[in-house]
């Protein structure tokens, strides 16, 4: 079955760009797989490649994917589970302690104590979660939640260190006697891995062979992969290339399968590409280099494959695509001229021109300005064509002809409507007329710069411009936490939405009740329970490739990620989601409805972000950017620069920020911990917004580069105009973080915020 986007009639994608066209020209004045490894005698176990079953047995559906609805009474079981996805691990731990210690339900004391040792597990305090779970397995020995409880276990004793190697092969095991566990694959490579480093190999490899040869692991292909990639690891450890290259490629196939992304799939293709090369399998290794350049051309690793074929073998178009992705604009250039040359009847004649003359411009010919005026009328409603008329109405603005830069942007608004370029043209426009003494027409374009396409940096300069009212949050913390969560109301419409536009699939329209996604959800939310959360995404990614990425499943998919307490990898299928729309016609966040635009913008750590903005009197939405770009909401993340958590600290700003809070007992491994790193961050940005008198760019600037240049950039003017100041801006990551965040904060406050 086809993508179910590809069902999108063309009229309605054409009436939705005819509306924005006329929307656009209202602002505007009129004239502007595998089988057996052979054993090759190496030594090693052979180990056989589990294969793939294409369709698995299904099981009773499971509950809805969204969890309770908003409407389900608040319970003290629920309030200390918010509290720690949130993050506030001390006050969750409180709560659920509270309860276990309160109730007279057996049943809500066991879920208590399981919900306490799960906070302190999460806050790596994995010496007294093993205190809590020790006692919980053997005082609910027939709780439902006993696979649960031992998977934690096993990762508490992890976390202990080295020394607890062995105990964790026997709480692996005993989790595997549980009845029906979820993901023994998971579990029998972790003990393998333990097993490898205690020297007890023979034992290793035993457990590697009952998870290849396992019935759980061919019921779902993100299983397998797990698999896989073990054995393809502890193969290139033994020095046995042929097993080697046997499961890279049993790997690339079951990672096409999961729905990997395709920069993920080149790279694990070129390992392929590798492996074979190492046993002298030059025709597997040119086959998988074809397949990179055919199928991941838009990848940085299709052009080492692109280089290894020969780029005079590689088909011209492939190799445009390639060099273009690549910036290697020679190459890009040459293959276009080819394709010109000897195709002249392809009907992507338009698209090709207008990309050869974004080589041209990127080259520096002096013609290239021609060249990309007249390649835009040939390539109507084309991405390439938008930006060789963006490229051409720069070089004018640049150039200093206001006139002629002016009319390119208005046709670029009025030609290529709902384009990023298209909304950036209308923000140009707007401070361009009213220096042409047209102050009207320039005040009308920058009301649709703020209003029109994809919210982008120009959206919020046009906000700010225009002088309008910035959303703010809601007046209470509760208030504020809820608007946060998806409620039934932004479900159904966002169903009706999906309908209205043909978006969903027969297949997609059961959800996440169809027989055939029960074993693959089973097993993503027992991954979330029991903390595998790498593992998880590929749970997650290979519900949604069973549906081809349905926009419906994605966004389902999405929440139940995100109920499940991994809002890295549920942000990052809402964004996913977003790019899904967009090669759909719907591009603009700001026509989406509430489902799509929460799960790519989710109040992550929602109570510790309000309250903490409330106390350093600094706007919540600002800081909940700053942590999206930052460490895109990973409280464990460590720079290559060793700045730490949410917020990404470095040690001495750190030191200093604990300082200047009294923050008692803390130490550096506290920027780990969510309820540190949200409040030394709020409180570090207002203090910069305070160093630079009120200039949130500055302030966001000196975030990422420190304070010293930002007075340079700025010219010395606390008042600089920000266009200005972005453009003067020498550091490039520093330009597009302050770009990225200020975008991320007007997002925030156009989803969340109240008028």
């Amino acid at each position: 079955m086809g993508h179910p986007l590809n069902s999108v009639p063309s009229s309605n994608k054409a009436s939705r760009r005819a509306l924005l066209r006329r929307i656009a020209s209202a602002v505007l004045v009129p004239d502007i797989a595998g089988g057996a490894i052979p054993d090759t005698g190496t030594g090693t176990t052979v180990i056989p490649i589990p294969t793939r079953v294409v369709s698995p047995s299904p099981v009773p559906a499971l509950r809805t994917p969204e969890g309770p609805s908003p409407s389900t009474p608040s319970t003290p079981l629920a309030e200390a589970r918010a509290m720690r996805l949130d993050g506030d691990y001390r006050n969750a731990y409180l709560a659920f302690h509270g309860e276990a210690m309160s109730s007279r339900d057996r049943d809500v004391r066991a879920l208590a104590t399981l919900g306490s040792a799960e906070t302190l597990l999460t806050d790596r305090n994995p010496g007294q979660a093993l205190e809590i779970l020790d006692e919980w397995i053997d005082t609910y020995p027939e709780h439902p939640q006993q696979y649960t409880a031992r998977c934690l276990r096993a990762r508490s004793l992890e976390l202990l260190g080295p020394s607890k190697r062995s105990d964790c092969v026997t709480a692996y095991r005993e989790a595997l006697y549980v009845a029906n566990p979820a993901h023994p694959e998971v579990l029998r490579v972790r003990i393998a891995n333990h097993l490898f480093a205690l020297g007890q190999a023979s034992d290793a490899w035993q457990e590697l062979q009952l998870a290849a040869s396992g019935p759980t692991i061919t019921a779902t292909e993100a299983g397998r992969l797990v698999v896989l990639e073990a054995l393809n690891g502890r193969y290139a450890e033994a020095r046995d290339p042929v097993r080697v290259a046997a499961t890279a490629l049993a790997s690339l196939d079951a990672a096409a399968l999961v729905g990997r992304i395709p920069e993920e799939l080149a790279e694990i293709a070129w390992r392929a590409v590798t492996a074979s090369m190492a046993i002298g399998d030059n025709e597997t290794a040119n086959l998988i280099r074809w397949r990179i350049v055919t199928d991941w051309p838009e990848t940085p690793t299709a052009f080492l494959a692109l280089t290894e074929l020969g780029s005079s073998t590689v088909p011209a178009w492939a190799r445009a695509r390639i060099a273009i992705t690549n910036s290697k604009w020679q190459t890009a250039r040459d293959a276009l001229d080819w394709l010109l040359a000897n195709s002249p009847t392809d009907p992507n004649r338009g698209r090709i021109r207008a990309m050869r003359a974004v080589a041209a411009n990127a080259l520096g010919d002096p013609g290239a300005r021609v060249q990309l005026d007249a390649s835009a009328a040939e390539a109507p409603g084309d991405r390439w064509g938008a930006r060789a008329l963006w490229e051409a109405a720069e070089s004018r603005r640049d150039g200093g002809d206001l006139a002629g830069a002016s009319i390119r942007y208005a046709k670029l608004a009025t030609d290529f409507p709902g384009s990023t370029e298209a909304a950036r043209a209308l923000y140009r426009l707007g401070r361009l007329l009213p220096e042409l003494g047209d102050v009207a027409a320039g005040n009308r374009a920058m009301n649709g710069a703020a209003d029109l396409g994809p919210i982008g940096f120009h959206t919020y300069r046009a906000r700010a411009i225009l002088g309008r009212r910035p959303a703010r949050s809601p007046s209470t913390l509760p208030a504020f936490i809820a608007s946060g969560a998806l409620t039934e109301s932004d479900r159904r419409i966002w169903d009706d939405w999906l309908a209205t536009r043909s978006l969903i699939s027969a297949d997609a329209r059961t959800g996440l009740g169809a027989p055939d996604l029960a074993k693959p959800l089973t097993r993503l939310e027992s991954l979330l329970a029991t903390g595998f959360v790498d593992e998880a995404e590929d749970a997650a990614r290979e519900v949604c490739q069973l549906r081809q990425f349905s926009p419906s499943i994605v966004a389902s998919v999405a929440a139940r990620v995100q109920s499940g307490g991994h809002i890295p990898f549920s942000m990052s299928l809402g964004h996913r989601l977003l790019r899904i729309l967009a090669d759909a016609g719907e591009a603009s966040l700001l026509a989406l409805p509430n489902v799509a635009r929460k799960l790519a913008y989710p109040l992550a750590y929602g109570r510790l972000v309000g309250a903490s903005a409330a106390r350093s009197a600094v706007d919540p939405y600002l800081v909940m950017a700053v942590m999206k770009q930052e460490s895109w909401f990973r409280p464990e993340v460590t720079s290559a620069a060793n700045a730490r958590g949410l917020t990404q600290f470095i040690r001495p700003t750190a030191e200093s920020v604990a300082r200047e809070l009294n923050w008692p007992n803390w130490n550096w491994d506290d920027m780990t911990r969510p309820y540190v790193s949200v409040p030394f961050g709020a409180h570090h940005i207002a203090q910069l917004i305070d160093m630079f008198r009120g200039n949130v760019l500055f302030a966001i600037a000196s975030y990422n580069a420190g304070p010293g240049p930002i007075l340079k950039w700025a010219n010395g003017d606390y008042r600089r105009d920000d266009d200005l100041f972005v453009e003067g801006i020498t550091y490039r990551e520093t330009r597009e973080y302050v770009t990225s965040v200020a975008t991320y904060a007007e997002c925030y406050r156009e989803i969340y915020g109240v008028n």
